[in-house]
């Protein structure tokens, strides 16, 4: 396993200064579960090749991710909105990719942290 990125850390240190241990595992847990499912619809939008729904879904990631310092993530989602927007399936694809991959990563950063 990687280790946790400061700017990550840092975000994660300021949610558990706000809420305690309680709040950031419960956040941690709702990041976890609710992407999850949204990097799945995101990976079955962009290989439909619905560049609207990947859009979408990418817009909403973006948000949750930044708000656990998941930089990486964040900017990859931003790519594959900037993709769909244009009419890019293949970068769409491309980008989600990079995604899911982030998303994995990050998973482990959190529950690492959390522990």
């Amino acid at each position: 396993m990687s280790q946790i990125p400061d700017d990550v850390r840092a975000a994660l240190e300021g949610l558990r200064s706000l809420g305690g241990d309680a709040l950031l595992k419960q956040m941690v847990k709702v990041f976890v579960d609710h992407s999850r499912d949204r990097v799945q619809a995101l990976q079955a939008a962009a290989a439909a090749g619905d560049l609207v729904v990947a859009a979408s879904v990418a817009h909403t990631l973006k948000g949750s991710a930044r708000q656990l310092g998941l930089v990486g993530m964040g900017n990859a989602c931003v790519d594959v909105e900037q993709a769909s927007k244009q009419g890019d399936a293949a970068a769409t694809q491309l980008h989600t990719a990079a995604v899911h991959a982030q998303y994995t990563t990050a998973v482990e950063w959190l529950n690492s942290a959390t522990a």
